[in-house]
């Protein structure tokens, strides 16, 4: 039966070989395709260390010189606290936070260099308050938030995310110290979940770092948490309120505004990109698919003759449906299971540079699609022409 099989597929080896060649261009497609979809999906489900819902973020530069890279005064500082207090008077306010660099869907990142190992890796560090966690309801994975035995510390002391924890600790990150230049040093107390600047771009190497005065710049973020539903009734007063401690002249609103809305502005433009590429993708995937069907559906067509013949010297229809299946999907796992080690061995035919767990997943999930399109454009036309008689076979050859 298998030299019976194997004999079958020789003497029809000029047709299985353009079968087979257009399977693996199919297949290179495919794989790449399912890259790019599975990394989408991935990077869209990363775990976020906050909730963002019902946080207003509130950004203020100095008008008269907002360019200065002066440090503000004692006087502004005590400014600022003085703001913190007179929004957490309002009812609507559960807690407040003054940050810098630390809100998500606004700003760019900062940072420094830090030595981990033999390599130089740039760390985004937000710098925080004691307040930040209870603002963006963070709960530290290991470790614990900052408190006052923080304060007056000859190192400055950090939480770092889970991803860096794992992949430049071993998962063992609490009590060792980030090295770099003096003043970036840092003693590492807890780890976090991911910090996502947007929904749609990898989450970078981050660190969250604590500073007696959070904000000693020209630029001022204050982030609030409302109580459920009342954002826009707070942002209906905000202005007023802050003006009411701040002086307008020096100082102005550059960004006032929920999360949730923030967030839907930041992605707007990475959504049109991002669904224009998915739409490609998924355009791109449905030729594949229809090119599979195609390909596989006119070569079965093809054989009536010799099904034809099979049915005259009594092969069943069950057996001869079987006997195309497995004749389809062998060439099919042949020219998927080329193309997958190729692709795993050879980067420049990747179009992304993904994790190996992104990889291996969308090489299998390749490998699951190519069987049910094989299965799906064998099965219909060979039972249509299972069922023709043997005389109509004949005479039609």
């Amino acid at each position: 039966m298998i030299r019976i099989f194997f004999k079958t597929l020789w003497n029809n080896r000029m047709r299985n070989v353009l079968v087979l060649i257009e399977l693996f261009i199919i297949s290179l497609v495919l794989i790449n395709l399912m890259v790019y979809l599975t990394e989408r999906i991935r990077i869209r489900s990363i775990k976020t260390c906050y909730d963002m819902h019902n946080v207003v973020g509130i950004s203020l530069y100095d008008k008269v010189d907002p360019n200065s890279q002066t440090p503000v005064g004692k006087d502004q500082l005590a400014l600022f606290a003085k703001l913190k207090l007179n929004l957490l008077s309002n009812d609507l306010v559960e807690s407040v936070s003054i940050s810098r660099r630390a809100t998500p869907f606004f700003g760019f990142p900062e940072g420094c260099t830090h030595t981990l190992g033999e390599e130089e890796v740039f760390i985004c560090r937000m710098d925080v308050d004691f307040d930040y966690a209870k603002v963006m309801r963070i709960k530290p994975l290991k470790g614990r938030w900052f408190n006052e035995s923080d304060i007056g510390k000859s190192i400055t002391v950090g939480l770092i995310t889970k991803s860096m924890e794992q992949k430049y600790f071993n998962g063992d990150a609490v009590g060792k110290i980030l090295e770099g230049r003096e003043y970036c040093r840092l003693e590492i107390i807890g780890v976090v979940e991911e910090f996502k600047r947007t929904d749609f771009e990898e989450p970078r190497p981050a660190a969250f770092v604590y500073r007696e005065e959070p904000t000693s710049s020209r630029w001022l973020e204050i982030l609030v948490r409302v109580k459920p539903g009342q954002a826009e009734n707070f942002l209906a007063k905000a202005e007023s309120e802050i003006m009411s401690v701040m002086d307008p002249a020096v100082w102005g609103i550059r960004s006032l505004n929920t999360f949730d809305n923030m967030r839907f502005t930041e992605n707007l433009d990475r959504l049109q990109r991002k669904y224009l590429g998915v739409l490609l993708a998924i355009f791109a995937l449905i030729n594949v698919l229809l090119g599979v069907i195609g390909i596989l559906w006119f070569n079965t067509n093809l054989r009536v003759h010799e099904i034809g013949v099979k049915r005259a010297l009594g092969s069943s229809v069950n057996s001869i449906k079987k006997q195309l299946i497995l004749e389809n999907l062998v060439l099919g796992g042949v020219g998927l299971l080329v193309v997958a080690l190729v692709y795993l061995q050879v980067p420049s035919i990747r179009i992304t540079k993904v994790e190996p767990g992104v990889m291996y997943l969308s090489v299998a999930s390749s490998f699951i699609l190519m069987v049910l399109l094989i299965l799906l454009s064998t099965w219909i036309p060979a039972s249509i022409a299972s069922k023709i008689r043997p005389a109509e076979a004949l005479k039609t050859e």
